[in-house]
């Protein structure tokens, strides 16, 4: 009867929290964006996040505490609530979200349309012709399309990090924590990994499938062969490899490096420790050569291959400066009442966590202490795969050269997901043994968890809560810039930050933005805008010829809001129509064009 009784509860339980999670999304849906919105968090309406939030702590409850089907459907609540979240942009009907190099591979998507430039031509085709795909299929505009495209992405992360999980451990708790773990999304770093489109950060993402692939092709006994590509799990491992490369080669030269982490150790083992169970795993060295070789026969013949480690080494060996830009960005943040330590907790805490535990684990691995026999392989795999990649990391954290090592970080936090979630999930073991029962120990699993998740999901977005602005492109901004790119005649545009340049890859197409002689410099760091030139009636002063000066929406509250003034005073917002040699020429839908003479 209490049998029945509890599982009525999982039943009602589950129901609540999927009818939260459709009412939440309903409202974001039916509150679309208008305009600009500083910050998608604050802008998405309170019943959506109420909704959410009540739809993951259900879900999660679910998942950690009840047996079997239920547990299933708890996790594919949860994770149906993070997609949601990641796809909020989607889902409240943003023009297009990322305003930096996503508008670039915008316009790289628009030439591959148009024919102006092969896919071929470009050095990370894949997420660009998966976009085109689903734009020419659906006919969606390709702003939406390549929005889906990031959305699939991070379903193919939240699928396959509890799946790989599974693949090398016999434990409901380890693959159910390794879920929920990846509802936290830590790769997702906002600082050179993101939720937009950005293909460096969708090979990411698309890392745990590559690994699930890894575990079923070295564990699995008598598999079925397939000719000519040999068995099943190879040849998807293989399909799997050559994509990575089209999605973005750098990528893939950092999970060549973790096969070079797995061959080592496979060596190893075979040669000195025969009986070992890892000897009987199958060789990694034949899939590692074929991603090298597709490696080498892509990437080497693209003008923009090789361009990081060629900065990291002149960096390294003659610059100076290396380390400026993080001291230039803490000087900013004292500014404005932050600290490099508040924004690294902000951003990073979670991870820290993972990285205690996944470590833990390695270690235990390295010592023969984890517990089965393809655990303990695979935290020997990983933790000797990731050490070419952690002194890669130092280097570019060394050099600070274009904050690649915040990449690697990204990277580096997929297989730390998963250790840290199996350790984890062993430390409940071991407390779980020392108890009654266990459900003090899943109260405080679902409690710590719930925790981590409002201070993982609350970052993965630009706000002000990081001291950033919202990522969305409003259609006002591009129309407005497409208006004026239009009618722009010879004079060059300059800008507050940047002069524009990537809104006319989106708008043009990458070839004839690049081809079109209009940008001039942006006016901070290279005019010294302070109130002297900004607000005392200068700008006409400042250039050696006339500028078209535009203003968005997200530029003033980027300025005012997030940077309290402190380049461009909001005077200086204020008395800009006023200035001599200064005329407003255009103006609406939260973009002003001006004329400085």
């Amino acid at each position: 009867m209490a049998r029945t009784y509890a599982h009525r509860l999982e039943k009602l339980t589950l129901v609540a929290g999927f009818c939260a999670l459709a009412a939440g999304v309903f409202i974001a849906h039916r509150s679309p964006a208008h305009g600009y919105e500083l910050s998608i968090y604050r802008s998405t309406p309170l019943l959506f996040w109420v909704g959410a939030g009540l739809a993951l702590l259900l879900g999660t409850a679910v998942a950690v505490s009840a047996p079997d089907w239920y547990r299933t459907l708890g996790l594919v609540l949860g994770g149906g609530t993070v997609l949601t979240i990641a796809s909020l942009p989607l889902v409240r009907g943003y023009y297009f979200y990322g305003p930096g190099d996503s508008l670039t591979h915008l316009g790289w998507a628009k030439d591959i349309i148009s024919g102006n430039m092969p896919a071929y031509d470009l050095l990370y085709p894949g997420t660009h012709t998966i976009a085109i795909v689903v734009h020419e299929a659906t006919g969606m505009a390709l702003t939406q399309a390549m929005l889906v495209m990031v959305s699939a992405f991070v379903l193919v992360y939240l699928l396959f990090v509890p799946l790989t999980v599974g693949a090398v451990v016999d434990d409901d708790r380890a693959v159910t924590y390794a879920a929920i773990s990846g509802f936290l999304l830590l790769p997702i770093n906002t600082i050179s990994v993101f939720v937009m489109p950005h293909p460096t950060s969708q090979a990411i993402l698309f890392l745990p499938l590559i690994l699930y692939l890894v575990a079923k092709y070295v564990t699995l006994s008598n598999p079925r062969r397939v000719p000519i590509l040999g068995t099943g799990a190879g040849a998807l491992l293989a399909l799997a490899s050559i994509a990575v490369v089209f999605v973005h080669p750098q990528q893939a030269a950092n999970v060549i490096l973790l096969f070079g982490g797995v061959i080592v150790v496979q060596f190893i083992y075979r040669l000195f420790r025969k009986e070992h169970a890892i000897a009987h795993h199958r060789a990694l060295y034949s899939q590692t050569f074929f991603l090298g070789a597709m490696f080498l026969a892509w990437s080497p013949f693209h003008q923009r291959s090789g361009g990081a480690v060629h900065a990291l080494i002149n960096s390294l060996l003659s610059d100076p400066t290396a380390g400026a830009d993080s001291a230039h960005a803490a000087a900013s943040l004292s500014q404005l009442g932050g600290s490099i330590r508040l924004l690294f907790l902000k951003l990073f805490l979670v991870s820290f966590v993972f990285l205690l535990l996944a470590g833990i684990l390695m270690l235990g691995g390295l010592l023969g202490r984890v517990r089965g026999t393809d655990a303990n392989a695979f935290s020997k795999y990983l933790a000797i795969g990731t050490v070419p990649l952690f002194v890669l990391f130092v280097a570019f954290f060394i050099a600070s050269y274009a904050q690649f090592h915040f990449r690697i970080l990204g990277f580096l936090m997929v297989p730390v997901t998963m250790l840290g979630a199996i350790a984890l999930a062993r430390g409940v073991d071991a407390a779980g043994r020392r108890l009654p029962n266990d459900g003090p120990v899943s109260g405080f699993i679902v409690i710590l968890f719930a925790i981590m998740l409002v201070l993982s999901l609350v970052t993965i977005f630009h706000s002000p809560y990081m001291y950033q602005t919202s990522g969305q492109v409003s259609d006002g901004e591009m129309t407005g810039f497409s208006t004026a790119l239009a009618h722009r005649g010879d004079v060059k545009f300059t800008g507050l930050r940047a002069s524009g340049k990537r809104y006319s890859d989106g708008i043009l197409g990458y070839e004839a933005s690049r081809r079109a002689d209009f940008r001039g410099e942006g006016i901070y760091g290279n005019y010294n805008a302070t109130e002297k030139n900004f607000t005392a009636g200068r700008l006409e002063h400042v250039f050696d010829g006339p500028r078209y000066l535009p203003i968005t929406d997200a530029a003033r509250a980027r300025e005012l809001s997030v940077y309290r003034g402190l380049r461009f005073p909001e005077r200086g917002f204020r008395t800009l129509e006023s200035q001599p040699g200064v005329d407003r020429v255009q103006s609406g839908g939260g973009f002003d064009l001006y004329y400085i003479k």
